[in-house]
């Protein structure tokens, strides 16, 4: 406990023995007098001194506690920690004031909004004060203070905070202490000018849970300010909403919604999803607590890109942003395959017709086949020739050219699955020098090496996989019992890398070589057969099928797939290959979708080239939706930006977490109505209430001993 006014302790001590003197001095004196006879009148003197001597002591002790009591009013008591940070200091001082705007800010309670709540606050540090230099930073996806230093501007500030509202968008928080500690940096040693540091926020435990208050300089006064509620708010919100196709036209689409339950009971949910030019409805109990998928196979009958969103329907919760969100899909024609080798399609059998069937399967029966592989001649590789494939395979190669490389590495990280049959020893520099083209984009588990000299793998078994990834998952519980009985000849040595994730390996060969590996490579993805299939017994098994369909499958999944940028944030897409030059391109966004000219408008970015096709730069998105790359009136690509999922958890860090082991050894006060620790300033109205009951008991007294 600490005291506002402490000098009012030393007065009220002075003034507490007032009473005892005016008593000690205001005693009555014995006074003779003549009688007759004495002994009635010792009897009443003896009955009277009694009951006033009780009378004294119950007037005495009620004027010394009323003003022991208004002592301690004046004093003001209060507890939680005296805060740093006063409007009466007469120091010189920079103010620095973050503002979280981030959405989870947009959550109410009681029918008002944290943001409210957050303006109030923040407001009070706002105003002018002599000798005192302020600014606001706002911390959003990409924190921005008003003005570049603390100003006296005062009026600018409060307008400018008048305004704001929570964005959609997740809190950049370290980014906004690194700000705050740029503007408090002094000019030189001699600025001995006091620093202060006001963050209003709800702290939600997403953003705020790696918090480093150490960046800020040492002698900075630290306090926080939450305005989260006392209790958790119940909110029900759609984590994500993705659209997965892979099949030609009127084939499938797969319709998959996460739900967040973030609420104490159970809750039926329904979801409509707008896509295209149809709406789908999709109904789930989910458990509290939990999140929760929700899947529908769907068909679509138009081919190119579709796009739409997800909502849910009737529901009632702290969070209405997060109610929606946008999805966008590509339903493509039947795949296309680019297979690089040496080997021809007339070589039979070999290791790439034993692949090129797997590919097919469907044209060994006669009938109209669903894909189309281009057999490629490593030597003829050019960027126009792999541009309609949507996926590209390698089958003894040989030595690659670097510029085919320096292509490979190019279409990986932009999104293009690759599959490479390591079945020859100049397999091993090829993967090598692709790893080296890729720089840290391509962190391979382990590095395929020639086997020692004298050594061939013969008759090669997996000892382990991993069940429970594809391509391997799609055999269940069966699959030690299908991968037991395949023999395996040819390929390569392997050692473990510190850079890659062990589970990168899928399956592993008794001398501890890597049998298959699947890692990423920016939006790629890259696996690796370690395998001569024209000497192993799997093509000719009736797992091949359905392992390669997996693999395949999954790796298309992927690229198919829309990637979704959040909101706020630096974007940065690649365009598809098919897209070679913008002109005539332009950009459309919502909420209308009007047309913007992607270099006359620079509100949605604008298209670059970066040597290997075209990538959509925009700094910082402006909100939630779908965004378009259009040339007249055809849709050439689409992206999806929405809302971190993170921002739908409303979950605060407690009070003891961020004035303990995230501030470190900075000294960091705390003000909330959420936590039990905070200060309270209000005590000494119930003390001034206690000193008024005080005086009127003395009255009571007076008038009940009266004689």
């Amino acid at each position: 406990m600490t005291f506002l006014n402490p000098w009012a302790i030393w007065i009220g001590v002075l003034a507490a023995g007032l009473p005892l003197a005016v008593h000690l001095l205001t005693r009555p004196r014995p006074v003779r007098m003549p009688l007759s006879t004495l002994r009635f009148v010792r009897e009443a003197i003896r009955q009277r001194r009694a009951r006033h001597r009780l009378r004294d002591f119950v007037v005495l002790l009620l004027r010394t506690v009323a003003i022991v009591l208004l002592a301690l009013a004046l004093a003001r008591p209060q507890f939680g920690g005296r805060s740093p940070i006063s409007q009466q200091s007469e120091d010189d001082t920079l103010r620095v004031v973050i503002l979280d705007v981030s959405q989870s800010m947009a959550a109410t309670d009681g029918g008002i909004k944290a943001m409210e709540r957050a303006r109030t606050v923040a407001a009070g540090y706002l105003a002018y004060r002599p000798r005192l230099s302020a600014n606001l930073i706002l911390a959003g996806a990409s924190p921005r203070g008003v003005f570049d230093a603390p100003s006296t501007n005062f009026a600018a500030l409060r307008e400018d905070l008048a305004a704001r509202e929570a964005l959609p968008q997740r809190a950049d928080v370290n980014g906004a202490l690194d700000m705050a500690a740029e503007m408090l940096a002094g000019s030189s040693k001699d600025d001995q000018r006091r620093r202060e540091v006001i963050v209003v926020s709800d702290f939600q435990r997403s953003n705020w849970a790696r918090a480093d208050f150490a960046r800020l300089p040492k002698n900075t006064h630290i306090q926080l300010e939450s305005v989260a509620p006392a209790e958790e708010p119940s909110n029900v919100a759609i984590l994500n909403a993705t659209a997965h196709s892979q099949s030609a036209a009127g084939g499938g689409v797969r319709l998959a919604v996460e739900i967040g339950n973030f609420s104490p009971t159970a809750r039926k949910v329904a979801v409509e999803v707008d896509l295209g030019s149809s709406t789908y409805r999709m109904e789930e109990v989910c458990p509290p607590g939990r999140i929760t998928t929700i899947s529908q196979e769907i068909n679509i009958r138009h081919l190119g890109w579709q796009w739409g969103e997800a909502r849910l329907v009737g529901n009632d919760d702290a969070l209405p942003a997060d109610d929606t969100r946008p999805l966008v899909v590509r339903v493509r024609p039947r795949p296309v395959y680019a297979l690089i080798t040496r080997q021809l399609a007339s070589q039979r059998p070999s290791s790439s017709h034993f692949l090129e069937c797997a590919l097919l399967p469907d044209k060994r029966l006669g009938e109209k086949a669903s894909a189309e592989v281009l057999r490629i001649d490593p030597s003829l590789v050019e960027r126009r020739v792999l541009a309609p494939a949507d996926m590209i395979l390698l089958d003894h190669p040989g030595k690659l050219p670097e510029e085919t490389i320096t292509l490979l590495s190019a279409l990986l990280r932009r999104g293009k699955p690759i599959v490479y049959i390591a079945g020859e020893l100049i397999d091993a520099t090829n993967l090598k020098r692709l790893c080296r083209a890729s720089g840290g984009d391509l962190q391979m588990p382990v590095e395929f090496t020639p086997l020692a000299a004298g050594h061939t793998r013969r008759d090669a078994f997996i000892v382990s996989v991993r069940s429970s990834r594809a391509p391997f998952s799609v055999f269940g519980d069966n699959v030690a019992a299908v991968t037991g009985a395949l023999r395996f000849s040819g390929g390569l040595g392997s050692r473990r890398l510190d850079t890659g994730l062990e589970d990168d390996v899928l399956a592993t060969y008794g001398d501890g070589s890597a049998c298959m590996v699947h890692c990423t490579s920016g939006n790629g993805s890259l696996a690796v057969i370690n395998a001569d299939l024209g000497a192993s017994s799997l093509p000719k098994s009736k797992v091949f099928l359905p392992l390669l369909d997996k693999l395949v499958d999954e790796m298309l999944r992927d690229n198919n797939s829309v990637g979704q940028m959040l909101c706020g944030e630096m974007l940065l897409a690649a365009l598809p290959e098919e897209i070679s030059s913008n002109v005539g391109l332009a950009l459309a966004g919502p909420p209308r979708g009007d047309v913007k000219d992607a270099t006359a408008d620079r509100s949605l970015g604008e298209l670059v080239d970066q040597g290997v096709g075209l990538a959509w730069r925009w700094p910082s998105s402006e909100s939630p939706g779908v965004y378009r790359v259009v040339q007249g009136e055809e849709t050439l690509f689409c992206l999806a930006i929405t809302t971190a999922a993170e921002e739908s958890r409303l979950k605060s860090v407690s009070s003891k977490e961020l004035t303990g082991s995230l501030a470190g050894e900075r000294e960091v006060y705390y003000s909330g109505a959420a936590d039990d620790n905070r200060q309270r300033d209000d005590f000494w109205k119930w003390l001034s209430v206690a000193c008024v009951i005080c005086m009127l008991g003395e009255i009571i007294a007076l008038v009940s001993f009266r004689t």
